[in-house]
């Protein structure tokens, strides 16, 4: 499985010059979600008016089989619709683009009813475009970080990844609106993998007579919003698409994201109401303004919090140098004050214990076992070292991105924690394509990194960053362990439920009785609305619901 980390502190690269979009038609009626936060209290939606936000860059991919970041998905997610998608605040699947679908041959094949509906341009989506994308992920050529979220799991996927079939056998339009998938082995988590923005409806025509850096910058969705305009390195104007097959909505007229490169002014244009919401066009409130929004009575009831289902960690590489020795990682482990942490994060955030957040669903371990708990404890820390072979400490380095402060502080502070048990570490700081590039080649000593869930299951963060078989790339640590990849294998083919969720327990007990990770803190997201903006709530796993939103008189 190939998949991308994320990390929730700004983002980088660019994008070309986009052009205006198209219309299309319609069908579906929806109503607004039940589990919009108090802001939608007592008011009724109203069509019109503009969504302003500042962006702190360009959107780095408006292709949905590329976008893997939180800033990139902001847009893709009003452009394109999946087959699925979630209901509200809740982690419940519900029809988008399928209209209903059934299950059958023990899990495996999966059979899809698909909506009447339009992409911008009129052509009709239809089963064919869902094939399509499903081939442009699987493509090499492409280059997709979804790739490895559907192979090898859908029959067939793995010839066409290999060049050995040019087509997927388990992926088949039986016809216009019958889309059928058939997968090597039942999964509890297909249905959600659905839902992610690489599985979107794709025009077949449109992205076939482009070239792949046109589709990425020229979007052509059926979403609830149409790229209008974009100017470089000044803002995106986003329109209402009027033939949305799901009547009723969106609200908004348009939405325009500012580009803009001072954090300074973020904070700024919000208290002057030049902008009307801080959310994940900023990765939430920027932590150096979350304490005088906080703070301030004016904006202080403006703030909607919730805990992430994401960590912020070390990871310690179990390969290379000193951290390749179990002992020294369990030593270091005692090393680390998480409540600096939490402060560096002007509060939002918890010290974490685990590598499972306790926002997930399942797979979170209220009482973990005795040799997979740590306490800040550098006495402790000193004499374990020693023990291990390491009486003065050692020479390491810390490498980090620099799209961030905060990425940084958390690097310094690490940094002189582990002075004081006499490991002497370097900082490294680079940009975080060079970052990425580095850390998935395995061979960093100690980093400072994130994960925000894919999806609300214990196996995007468990089997994603510690199975053997996703070393280096995605478990960049190359934490290897016969007994932890068998009970990752088994519970990828079980159903959901107790059983499942405790053996993912079971292997998250070994990983942190090894040390392969330092839990440091899981992120409150923050975000700030202005009291006329209403129908905003958080889902954990999309993100913001602008097509459920709209404006008030004010």
């Amino acid at each position: 499985m190939k998949s991308s980390k994320l990390r929730l502190f700004g983002v980088v690269a660019s994008v070309g010059i986009l052009s205006t979009a198209l219309a299309g038609c319609s069908t579906q009626a929806v109503s607004t979600p039940k589990t919009a936060s108090q802001a939608t209290e007592g008011s009724q939606p109203v069509y019109g008016g503009t969504l302003t936000m500042d962006l702190s860059s360009q959107f780095p991919n408006l292709d949905p089989a590329k976008a893997f970041d939180t800033t990139s998905a902001e847009a893709v997610l009003q452009f394109y619709d999946q087959l699925v998608t979630y209901k509200g605040a809740t982690n419940t699947l519900v029809p988008d683009l399928a209209s209903s679908w059934t299950i059958s041959d023990g899990g495996k094949v999966y059979t899809f009813h698909i909506t009447n509906a339009n992409f911008w341009n009129g052509s009709p989506v239809t089963a064919q475009s869902f094939v399509t994308e499903f081939e442009r992920v699987l493509s090499n050529s492409i280059r997709s970080p979804g790739q490895g979220f559907i192979s090898p799991l859908i029959q067939g996927s793995a010839a066409f990844v290999a060049g050995k079939a040019k087509t997927v056998t388990g992926i088949k339009a039986l016809n216009a609106h019958t889309l059928q998938i058939t997968l090597n082995n039942p999964s509890a988590t297909f249905l959600n993998v659905l839902a992610m923005h690489f599985f979107s409806a794709v025009d077949p025509a449109y992205v076939n007579s482009h070239p792949e850096a046109y589709v990425d910058t020229h979007p052509m969705g059926s979403g609830p919003f149409m790229l209008q305009s974009y100017t470089a390195g000044r803002n995106y104007v986003l329109v209402r698409n009027p033939h949305y097959f799901k009547k009723g909505i969106p609200y908004l007229s348009k939405i325009v994201f500012n580009i803009n490169n001072s954090q300074n002014a973020v904070l700024f244009h919000f208290e002057q109401g030049k902008t009307d919401l801080l959310s994940w066009n900023q990765g939430g409130i920027p932590s150096q303004d979350y304490l005088p929004l906080s703070t301030n009575p004016q904006y202080s009831k403006d703030i909607v919090k919730s805990t992430e289902v994401a960590i912020n960690y070390l990871g310690l590489n179990t390969k290379y140098g000193p951290t390749a020795n179990v002992a020294v990682r369990r030593a270091l482990e005692y090393a680390i004050n998480k409540q600096t942490f939490v402060r560096i994060m002007s509060g939002l955030a918890v010290p974490a214990n685990q590598i499972i957040p306790p926002s997930m669903p399942s797979g979170y371990e209220k009482v973990l076992p005795k040799n997979a708990q740590y306490t800040y404890d550098p006495t402790l820390a000193k004499k374990l070292l020693a023990k291990a072979g390491y009486p003065k400490g050692f020479s390491t380095t810390i490498y980090t991105d620099n799209s961030s402060p905060t990425d940084l502080k958390f690097a310094e502070a690490a940094q002189q924690m582990l002075a004081q048990v006499g490991v002497h570490a370097n900082v490294n700081q680079t940009s975080w394509g060079i970052f990425l590039t580095n850390n998935e080649s395995g061979k960093q000593n100690i980093f400072t990194l994130a994960w925000l869930e894919d999806f609300p299951d214990p196996s995007d963060f468990l089997d994603i960053l510690f199975n053997s078989n996703e070393a280096p790339v995605n478990n960049s640590t190359n934490y290897s362990n016969p007994q932890v990849d068998a009970l990752l294998n088994r519970a990828a083919l079980m159903p959901a439920g107790v059983p499942r969720d405790n053996v993912y327990k079971q292997a998250q007990n070994i990983i942190m009785s090894q040390a392969a990770w330092i839990p440091l803190v899981y992120p409150v997201y923050a975000a700030a609305v202005q009291p006329w903006v209403k129908g905003f709530y958080i889902n954990a796993n999309l993100r913001d619901p602008l097509q459920y939103m709209w404006i008030a008189k004010h």
